[in-house]
């Protein structure tokens, strides 16, 4: 008898890219609409911090990764496909790559943040 498949990520329903993506005028914050229409708004601090990118994860194993991101902004967004974009930050990090479903997913508070 057939066994049912796992489910993984990788067989999950893919998540809308946003209608529209915009860097705020401070750069400071991600701002997003979704394709119903729902307007979102991303601290680029959290953006930062919750980078998933080998060197940040390193970072993070050695614990020499930054509590803070103070006044880090958010200087380019680009497409990674249609699954996720790239974010650049002012502190000339632009390594790590956010799904859709992990951006949409740092939208819930985070009971570990501390203001970010």
């Amino acid at each position: 008898m057939p066994q049912a498949a796992a489910s993984s990520a990788l067989t999950a329903a893919p998540i809308a890219a946003p209608a529209q993506i915009v860097i705020s005028e401070n750069l400071d914050f991600l701002d997003l609409t979704t394709t119903e229409g729902a307007g979102i708004r991303l601290s680029a601090e959290r953006r930062r911090h919750a980078c998933k990118c080998a060197h940040c994860t390193r970072a993070r194993i050695d614990g020499v990764f930054p509590n803070r991101f103070e006044n880090i902004a958010i200087v380019q967004v680009s497409p990674v496909g249609d699954y996720a974009i790239n974010l650049a930050f002012s502190d000339a990090h632009a390594r790590g790559i956010y799904p859709w479903a992990y951006l949409f997913a740092l939208t819930r508070p985070d009971p570990t943040d501390q203001g970010r």
